[in-house]
């Protein structure tokens, strides 16, 4: 197993990942059949990612996704989420307050 340094002291500015749900809902998530050998999976194309989140892909040739990255990014996107399922069950329950 491959091992990433994700050691504090190793690392410097450092920033929350903005606007985590918006890079997540433009990907593309898709099937397809490597041509090599036509084993049927599941991915990204990196091209596509690399225009929305250019970090998450290795720029060689061929490129390649850094699947495992993609934890940090969607981390990010449910809590997005869970603010704003958050907010509206603030705005429901203040609509049946008043009513």
């Amino acid at each position: 197993m491959k091992r990433y340094h994700s050691d504090l002291k190793l690392k410097k500015n450092i920033s929350t990942i903005q606007n985590a749900l918006d890079k997540v809902t433009k990907l593309r998530g898709v099937e397809f059949n490597y041509k090599s050998n036509n084993v049927r999976s599941i991915g990204f194309i990196a091209q596509e990612v690399s225009e929305i989140v250019p970090e998450l892909v290795f720029h060689g040739d061929p490129k390649a996704v850094a699947y495992s990255n993609f934890v940090a990014l969607l981390v990010e996107a449910v809590k997005e989420q869970n603010d704003i399922i958050n907010n509206l069950k603030k705005r429901i329950e203040n609509l049946e307050d008043n009513n």
